[in-house]
């Protein structure tokens, strides 16, 4: 599957920090965020994200896919 970096930039810039993870998740769930996307959601650490910056980084640490789309914000 491709992403569209610049849309998925513009939503992680669009959220309203801090956001925890669960309300992270609340927030892409309510927006009909794919699944495949939503799965990598999930696998973030429990915490509060004080910048999409931060998103972008732990998304970049996870594995398999969640670390393919990560490589997108290096």
């Amino acid at each position: 599957m491709k992403f569209d970096l610049g849309l998925i930039n513009q939503a992680l810039n669009a959220l309203p920090y801090p956001i925890s993870t669960s309300q992270l998740i609340q927030f892409a769930r309510e927006r009909g965020v794919d699944d495949q996307v939503m799965g990598m959601l999930e696998k973030l650490p429990d915490k509060t994200f004080n910048s999409a910056q931060e998103i972008q980084g732990m998304l970049g640490g996870l594995g398999g896919i969640g670390g393919a789309l990560g490589g997108l914000f290096k």
